[in-house]
């Protein structure tokens, strides 16, 4: 398997179990912003593209540490794989709960 074939493989993998997360975040998201009835939009606004932006981010960053385990450090391709996976999984995870806060500490100063 080649890197670019491992980089994909990582990416895409990286991209659905982030695509989950940030689902659910955004309903945590939402379901944390109830109490607020006028305006929250700015708020959800701002944390919907938080999480868009910890989405992109890990895909990205699946794919370079793909390449760069298996280039740099003559990684087998499975170990390069799962390792990044977990890596950006778990770092995008957190980006996307931080996004909550963000997304409550917006709607409030515009409340």
């Amino acid at each position: 398997m080649s890197t670019k074939s491992a980089s994909i493989i990582s990416s895409v993998i990286t991209g659905i179990l982030m695509l989950l997360v940030v689902l659910v975040s955004a309903f945590g998201g939402i379901l944390a912003l109830n109490g607020y009835i006028n305006s929250p939009t700015a708020g959800i606004a701002s944390g919907f593209t938080c999480m868009g932006i910890s989405l992109i981010l890990s895909i990205i960053l699946a794919w370079t540490l793909t390449r760069t385990f298996i280039t740099r450090f003559n990684w087998n391709n499975a170990l390069a794989i799962a390792v990044s996976v977990f890596a950006t999984s778990l770092l995008g995870t957190v980006l996307s709960f931080a996004s909550i806060f963000v997304m409550i500490a917006v709607t409030d100063l515009t409340y």
